[in-house]
């Protein structure tokens, strides 16, 4: 799977453009609160934050530390967009580590989902035409990057 043939070079541009003002604001503990409140199973999956109550959860430093490995994963997802080789090694790599943890297609459907959500309602909404350019470029964006996650982490070993 190739970055290639699901973003151009315009909607690579748009993606990296609006990253920034996207990304802030505590992106990523906002999408693992938003993740556990919709699938409360979810936060089971991670051992360290696994009971710790909601209500804690942006205090728990393990919380916070995978947040931050997130955000760091998808911002080297964003900057590769130009390198597909690169970003589809990368992307594999961290699938493979997630194999452990025997996530099925629907845990990152319901990811993809979020995060397209969640992108769509942080774009600046001063230009409806920008926004919807914006949004168009994004989702292939997102389903590249789950997806290519998805099918290393789901992949059958032999």
């Amino acid at each position: 799977m190739k970055s290639s043939r699901f973003l151009n070079e315009s909607q690579t541009a748009l993606v990296k453009q609006s990253w920034p003002m996207i990304v802030s604001n505590s992106f990523w503990t906002s999408f693992y609160t938003n993740l556990f409140k919709r699938s409360p199973s979810y936060q089971l999956q991670f051992d360290r934050f696994a009971h710790v109550p909601f209500e804690e959860l942006e205090s728990n430093v393990h919380f916070l530390a995978h947040s931050f490995r997130t955000g760091f994963a998808f911002n080297t997802a964003i900057e590769l967009l130009e390198t597909p080789d690169e970003l589809h090694k990368i992307l594999v790599d961290l699938g493979e580590k997630h194999r452990k943890f025997r996530l099925t297609a629907n845990h990152f459907e319901v990811v993809r989902d979020l995060l397209t959500r969640m992108i769509e309602d942080r774009l600046p909404t001063d230009e409806p035409a920008r926004v919807a350019l914006l949004a168009e470029a994004w989702k292939p964006c997102i389903t590249l990057v789950v997806g290519v996650i998805m099918d290393s982490a789901t992949a059958t070993v032999d």
